[in-house]
């Protein structure tokens, strides 16, 4: 579904910390998600 909002673009530096916290033991993804607002909840 589209929202008609832009895309974003991550940085290098910012995808390997989204990825290292939502593979960190115990972490939710969704959360990590809403964290770095990738989620509209």
């Amino acid at each position: 579904m589209l929202t008609g909002e832009r895309r974003r673009t991550w940085s290098d530096a910012q995808k390997l910390a989204i990825l290292s916290e939502a593979f960190a033991p115990g972490a939710g993804v969704a959360e990590v998600a809403r964290r770095f607002e990738m989620l509209a909840c």
